[in-house]
């Protein structure tokens, strides 16, 4: 337990992560902002906010994100609580931080979303940490099972409807990787997936069909999200970090599908100095493997906070929000 001090702009707080990395600099800014800005006391290290910081919503820069996350709490899994209110590098806060005032005021959201989705008119629902039915994919299991952190429904200049689904990632260095692939990344006792898997030739040879009887192959067969050279005759591109890209692309289309939808798109709203987590062209590369390849969209985070700083300066309403995504997350 910490004793009583005063909060000062010295007070940074211990330093977990060492150097000049993305993540380095990155913690460096959110200590600066707790000790600068927040004036509040940290825990273990100095990107951490104390429990009474954490309980107070200080790690949300807008009442609207701490009530989304509040909400969104309460409705069952998918808000990790003291990661989400505790942790200032935590890519879940800075989901509601970035979204949560835009889905409060749609025809804002609509705005701010335009210069991304060309042709988007009209932003009909926001939804944080969407949990899809069970009969989307059939792993749903406790905490387990795929998921997105926004879900957004939409409706394109033609009267069309699209579903836009956006994975936010912070100070990552990669994807979610496939369960049965990995050091480290397979359960005792659970069978490790071949390199030389055939899937091809028959999707059946995945684990997550044979062991599990999920349907991520099945769904994007279903849909025919992947182009006809996609995959090699032998391996899986999906054992590593695309793992994550894959299912989040597909489960996009499965719920435009079950919507009526004509247009599905996944997002991905990351730092485009976060080299580690964007290393060897992955964004690139998974592209390429689409039969639309447009269906899949880069959201560099610097752009998105651009775009809601230029909404900021004609709504004195919106600059505290603003200012404080800018302080936090731009430019590091």
């Amino acid at each position: 337990m910490l004793g009583p001090r005063m909060i000062s702009s010295d007070d940074l707080g211990p330093v977990y992560t060492q150097g000049a990395s993305f993540r380095a600099r990155a913690e460096a800014r959110q200590r600066e902002y707790r000790s600068n800005v927040l004036r509040c006391r940290w825990a273990k290290h100095g990107h951490w906010l104390d429990d009474t910081a954490a309980d107070s919503g200080r790690n949300f820069v807008v009442p609207e994100a701490l009530e989304a996350a509040q909400i969104r709490m309460t409705a069952g899994k998918g808000v990790d609580r003291k990661r989400t209110f505790s942790n200032m590098l935590s890519s879940q806060a800075m989901c509601f931080n970035l979204f949560a005032p835009l889905a409060r005021d749609l025809k804002l959201a609509a705005t701010g979303f335009g210069p991304f989705f060309p042709g988007l008119a009209e932003v009909e629902s926001i939804s944080f940490e969407y949990t899809p039915a069970q009969s989307v994919f059939g792993d749903q299991t406790g905490r387990g099972g795929v998921d997105c952190d926004l879900l957004v429904d939409s409706v394109w200049d033609d009267g069309s409807k699209a579903v836009i689904t956006i994975e936010t990632k912070f100070v990552e260095t990669e994807f979610s990787s496939c369960g049965f692939r990995g050091p480290g990344r397979v359960a005792k006792g659970q069978s490790a997936c071949p390199e030389e898997v055939l899937v091809a030739a028959d999707h059946r040879h995945c684990l997550y069909v044979a062991r599990k009887g999920y349907a991520y192959w099945d769904q994007t067969k279903r849909l025919a999200t992947l182009a006809p050279d996609a995959l090699p005759d032998s391996g899986c591109p999906f054992g590593g970090p695309e793992w994550q890209l894959w299912v989040n692309h597909t489960l996009a289309h499965a719920e435009a599908h079950a919507r009526g939808a004509r247009q599905a798109f996944f997002a991905v709203c990351a730092p485009a100095a976060n080299t580690s987590l964007l290393r060897d062209r992955i964004l690139e590369t998974f592209r390429n493997r689409l039969a639309n390849p447009s269906s899949f969209r880069s959201l560099p985070l610097d752009d998105l906070i651009a775009q809601i700083e230029a909404l900021a300066s004609k709504n004195a309403n919106l600059r505290g929000w603003a200012e404080g995504l800018s302080a936090r997350y731009a430019g590091i």
